[in-house]
Formats: C-alpha cells, sequence, structure tokens
C-alpha cells in the first residue's frame, strides 16, 4: 500500500487498530499491518452456531476493515452459506431467520443495557459476497468498550439465536420503541449557562424571601447581581471572554482561595442588603459555568470549600464595598 498516498485513511485507521489490539497477536504494530495490508479485516468471533437447517453458519462477531476507517469498528452476526447450498436464497432465509429473532434479541439487549436502544441502532447490510452475508450490524460508539459492550451484545445476540432454534414459540413482539429524543445537553459559558445560573441565583433568593418581598427582593438581587458583574470588568478583576458566548475570566492575580471568598463576600452582603435572616445559597454548580481562571481552565464544584484567611475575606470585602457603593 502506497504509504503516501493513503495517509489520511491510514492515520485515521490506526485509531481503531488501536481500540481492538487486545484482538491481534502479542506484538502486533498497526503502521506495520496498514502497510502490509494483512490482517485486511481485524475480527473477533465470539460464538458461532449451525443454523437449523444445517445450510449456514452464523458467526457472531466485531469486525474493521483497515482500509475503511470511517466505517469505524461494528458488530453483529455474520451469515456464510455452506458449500452446495444457493448463496441467493441463504441470504433470504437469513433475513427472514433475524427479523423473527429480532424481537428476542432486542428486547434482551435493552434489558442488560438499560440506557441504550438497541431498536435504533441496527443497520441493514449493503452487499452479499463471497458466500457470507450481514443480517444486520451495529456501529460500535467511541465512548464503547469493545469488550463491555461489543462482546456482551454480541453473546446476548447468540443466546438468543440458540433459544430461537430450540423454542421458536418463545419469541415475543417487538418491544415497544422508544421515542427518538436528543438527551438534553448541558453547557457551560454560554448563553444558556448564564440564563440557567440566573434562574437558579433568583430562585435561591426567593427561598428566604416572604411573600410580601419577594417581588422586590427579586428586583434588588438581579440589579445587584448585574452592578457586581459590571463592576469587576471595570476594576479588571474579571473579563468578558469574547471566544465564548458568555463567560467571564479572571484576572492571572486572582487565585482560586480570592474567586471563592469573593463569591462567598458577595452573597453575604446580598444577604445583608435585603435584610434576610437566613444566607442566600450561592449556586455553585452554575457559577462554575459561567466564570474561567485566566488560562480558560474551568473550576470544580469543590472550589467552595475553599477557605480563606481573614485579610483575603477582608480584601474582597473592601473590593465588593468599593463596587457596590
Amino acid at each position: 500500500m502506497n504509504v503516501d498516498k493513503y495517509y489520511w485513511s491510514n492515520r485515521a485507521s490506526i485509531h481503531h487498530i488501536e481500540r481492538l489490539r487486545d484482538f491481534l497477536p502479542e506484538g502486533s504494530d498497526p503502521e506495520r499491518i496498514l502497510h502490509s495490508g494483512n490482517p485486511r479485516y481485524i475480527e473477533h468471533i465470539e460464538e458461532n452456531l449451525g443454523s437449523a437447517d444445517g445450510h449456514r453458519r452464523y458467526d457472531f462477531l466485531i469486525e474493521y476493515d483497515i482500509y475503511h476507517p470511517s466505517h469505524g469498528i461494528y458488530f453483529g452476526c455474520r451469515s456464510t452459506s455452506l458449500s452446495g447450498f444457493d448463496h441467493s436464497v441463504e441470504t433470504k432465509v437469513a433475513l427472514k431467520e433475524w427479523n423473527k429473532v429480532l424481537p428476542l434479541a432486542i428486547r434482551r439487549l435493552n434489558n442488560v443495557f438499560p440506557d441504550k436502544d438497541f431498536s435504533c441502532r441496527l443497520r441493514d447490510t449493503d452487499n452479499d459476497n463471497d458466500r457470507t452475508f450481514w443480517p444486520f450490524w451495529i456501529s460500535l460508539h467511541e465512548d464503547e468498550s469493545p469488550h463491555d459492550v461489543a462482546r456482551v451484545a454480541l453473546r446476548i445476540l447468540a443466546a438468543a439465536y440458540r433459544d430461537y432454534m430450540v423454542d421458536s414459540w418463545i419469541v415475543t413482539d417487538m418491544p415497544e420503541k422508544k421515542v427518538v429524543t436528543y438527551p438534553a445537553v448541558r453547557t457551560a459559558f454560554t448563553e444558556d449557562a448564564y440564563d440557567a445560573f440566573l434562574r437558579r441565583f433568583v430562585a435561591n433568593v426567593a427561598v428566604n424571601s416572604g411573600a410580601d418581598k419577594l417581588a422586590a427582593n427579586k428586583q434588588i438581587s438581579v440589579s445587584m447581581l448585574e452592578v457586581f458583574l459590571r463592576g469587576l470588568e471595570d476594576r479588571g478583576v474579571a473579563t468578558r471572554s469574547m471566544a465564548y458566548e458568555c463567560a467571564w475570566c479572571l484576572g492571572p492575580e486572582i487565585s482560586d482561595i480570592e474567586f471563592s471568598a469573593l463569591i462567598k463576600t458577595f452573597f453575604h452582603l446580598l444577604t445583608l442588603r435585603l435584610g434576610l435572616g437566613s444566607q442566600v445559597k450561592a449556586p455553585w454548580q452554575h457559577i462554575i459555568r459561567i466564570f474561567l481562571r485566566h488560562d480558560e481552565t474551568p473550576f470544580k464544584e469543590q472550589i467552595k470549600t475553599l477557605s480563606a484567611q481573614q485579610d483575603t475575606i477582608d480584601k474582597m470585602s473592601r473590593l465588593l464595598s468599593d463596587i457596590l457603593k
């Protein structure tokens, strides 16, 4: 294989080969595999079965084509038509048998992997050659282990085929397909992150406010927050970053302990300004989604546990007194 001509393909393929290193002979080198083309297909057969009619062999396997990295790693069932039988006929029979096994297989896969819905992941093959045919295949996601997902799933699939061959009556109706919904994405340093912070900020104020002062306290607290953020910018303590939708980067002179003390002091002064008997809680899980260190590294929520010396607290108090005057 011309290494220069296929540089980008090889570069992408090495990643997948490394993920499947456990299934290669010890000492196998990905670059040597790509250069030699041997093996062209990296595969691991977890189990195999003979079809009930004796016409086909079913291999339950993980496979990867080293020359087509965009296909990724995939796993499923490969049907091989045995000698003496018409392959075109056997592909149709294999597909028909899979459609009968399918409800049981999906039910068991979804039972074992409750956070996944395999009915949405089955792919139809687009070819059959060399007397082989895949009734279905499943892409292995980047965040899935070949061992913990693919091999476990293959054993479930093989057992479903085996049970069907012994007792075809056990096949159930197809489980109701889950409505495809995209999970909520929690972002940081975006307008959505700031809106979420503001909602929680106001909610924390409301918890400690009586009904007669609720509206006024919400208005005062939001105004105080806006003055606080603007004051940090004016004094160079934090800069509104243009690299994000909504983020404030602290100045290099602001340490983690000082930032922690700054936030705690602000909420202490807010509580006093509103005349509340109980401290307004700082929503740290949201605060760390709008503030960054000067080098753009994010804070962890544990920053709330940092304890500042009295001189640091006094320093932050003077700063906030100047901002909020």
